[in-house]
């Protein structure tokens, strides 16, 4: 019969981690930032793959990073098999604008809500001289929360129906008594473009 693993120490775990860090310390570059290691050292698939290397059990990993068992073990699976110690590449072009760029088209986007994606790209090509195509601003407007927006419908009203409305409200003006009596409501329906019948 196997021997079972015990389990170990708080003390043990803790110096499997420590090993792991120094591990990876090693693998990076002298040159390389120390905040973008930092993040990376706390990242969960350090914990992940140290808590297993200290013998824990894939479901106590689990609980204890708070992650689902089996994601636990496609990342044990991707460290020792693949030798893989970040995510994979994601394919396709890089972003054309940085974050600061996209805070600038987003500031575009408001200051003129009428623009179509099509016009906010000629200003963009012709302030940055970059270009940078309306599906890419769509989709960058997109992600900081923006939605094309269609403006609502009203009557398309002549310079006469503005003279003759303003005549008609010239006219009413002094009608208080009259006003009182009228009940103004939206339970009726216009048809103002066609009719039901």
């Amino acid at each position: 019969m196997p021997k079972r693993k015990r389990g170990l120490t708080t003390d043990e775990i803790q110096k499997v981690l420590a090993d792991l860090e120094d591990e990876i310390f090693d693998d990076y570059d002298s040159d390389c930032e120390f905040e973008n290691v930092e993040d990376d050292l706390i990242s969960a698939q350090q914990k992940i793959v140290g808590l297993r290397e200290a013998g824990l059990s894939y479901r106590a990993v689990a609980a204890r990073v708070q992650r689902n068992s089996s994601t636990i073990m496609r990342v044990k699976k991707q460290w020792t098999d693949e030798g893989r110690r970040a995510r994979k590449s994601v394919s396709g072009p890089r972003n054309v604008t940085s974050a600061r760029e996209d805070r600038r088209l987003v500031r575009m986007a408001q200051t003129d809500r009428t623009a179509f994606s099509r016009q906010l790209a000629a200003q963009w090509s012709t302030s940055t001289r970059v270009s940078l195509c309306a599906s890419s601003i769509r989709r960058r407007l997109l992600q900081r929360g923006l939605r094309a927006r269609i403006p609502s419908c009203r009557i398309p009203l002549t310079q006469n129906h503005r003279r003759l409305r303003l005549h008609w409200a010239n006219v009413h003006r002094s009608w208080r008594a009259d006003w009182q009596q009228v009940v103004f409501s939206d339970e009726f329906r216009f048809n103002l473009w066609h009719h039901d019948g």
